[in-house]
């Protein structure tokens, strides 16, 4: 009874299947990026081998790439269904806002409280607040919420462009993606564009785009082609490449340091990670079965709380004086805990309101009578 209702609380769509496990794990993975690198920044450790100091940034972009598969593939596919009417848009805009403002603007409110009664945090003016709500402002954790919302309202043109003009064809598809990652990367390293421009971070946001595109293009040839012991295969060497890119290994393995965080590479990030996407939906070994463990899969549903209010606690714990042995694990779980009341309390009604309940599924484009165009 536990069981079931602990599963239909923090696992609602398990019965869906267009649903992939695995992807919940993988965001799981994106927070704890995060979280362990706030931690070791703290000199907080599960254990001092576990270091993951300065890889924070790596674990969000995980979550570019996996909001850009999920959003555009779904509006792909309205777009190919010709389902994309006006209420799927005021759904698709009521939905996108519902999922991170409201929550945004409590954190930020949170984080400012705290700061009054003397836990030390990033909104530490009163004019934070609103600079950050019209997403002028980014600081901390806060960076990555004005770069992903306003992608929400780039996505559909992409989307509209790639349908009225490209009409979904392969090549031209190809050729006009990797034009404007190069014309983002180029401009990134000539101006050097604020942190919260969505611009400066297209080339990750990308990846997912052209990942979900290509998936709904080449369904058959994947189906009757898939090698999951090769996904799987990517996905480990990925994973490890991720890995050893990692500060603390890296200056271990090869006695240098590089700066990661340099805009050159957040295109070869966003492939490792759009890599190890397809690697837990196709793969058939390791990397899907761990994906798919239940502690991550839990952490995957919590992220987003456990992204926006983990810092004040890693900041309360070093204040009260706990022992560094147990500081990691009281921090751990103070964040979870609030994290789960955040998720129930707020996440979770938000996730309820819909205007155009229809999920739009591959079923309705094989309704259609004209195929998706995939000539050069």
């Amino acid at each position: 009874m536990i069981k079931d209702k602990f599963n239909k609380l923090f696992f609602p769509h398990d019965n869906k299947p267009e649903h992939f496990k695995s992807l919940d794990g993988l965001r799981g993975i994106a927070v704890l990026f995060v979280i362990l690198s706030h931690a070791s920044n703290a000199k907080m450790f599960i254990h001092p081998i576990i270091n993951f100091h300065a890889m924070g940034k790596v674990g969000v972009y995980l979550f570019f790439v996996l909001s850009a598969y999920l959003l555009d593939r779904q509006i792909a596919l309205a777009f190919i269904a010709n389902k994309s009417s006006i209420g799927y848009w005021k759904n698709y805009f009521l939905r996108r806002f519902l999922r991170i403002y409201p929550l945004f603007v409590i954190a930020l409110i949170f984080h400012g409280l705290l700061n009054l009664v003397g836990v030390k945090t990033v909104i530490d003016s009163i004019i934070d607040i609103p600079l950050h709500m019209i997403l002028l402002k980014g600081e901390s954790i806060f960076w990555s919420i004005p770069v992903e919302f306003k992608y929400y309202f780039i996505s559909p043109l992409i989307m509209w462009f790639c349908h009225k003009f490209l009409k979904w064809s392969a090549g031209k598809l190809l050729f006009v993606f990797i034009l404007i990652v190069v014309i983002s990367i180029a401009i990134e390293l000539i101006f050097h564009l604020p942190l919260v421009s969505t611009f400066r971070y297209f080339p990750i946001f990308l990846v997912g785009t052209i990942i979900s595109i290509y998936e709904l293009l080449f369904k058959r040839q994947l189906q009757q082609n898939i090698k999951p012991e090769l996904f799987n295969l990517i996905g480990v060497i990925a994973f490890a490449l991720i890995f050893i890119t990692i500060p603390f290994y890296f200056e271990k393995l090869f006695g240098f340091k590089i700066n990661f965080h340099s805009s050159i590479f957040y295109f070869p990030y966003a492939i490792l990670w759009g890599i190890i996407l397809l690697s837990a939906k196709y793969g058939g070994g390791l990397i899907k079965r761990f994906l798919e463990l239940k502690f991550l899969r839990f952490i995957g549903a919590i992220s987003f709380s456990l992204y926006l209010f983990h810092k004040p606690f890693l900041t309360l714990v070093n204040q009260i004086g706990i022992m560094p042995q147990i500081q990691i694990y009281v921090f751990f779980l103070f964040s979870i805990l609030f994290s789960i009341i955040s998720y129930l309390l707020i996440e979770l009604p938000l996730s309820k309101i819909k205007i155009y309940p229809k999920y739009i599924t591959e079923k309705d484009i094989e309704r259609k009578t004209a195929p998706i165009n995939t000539n050069e």
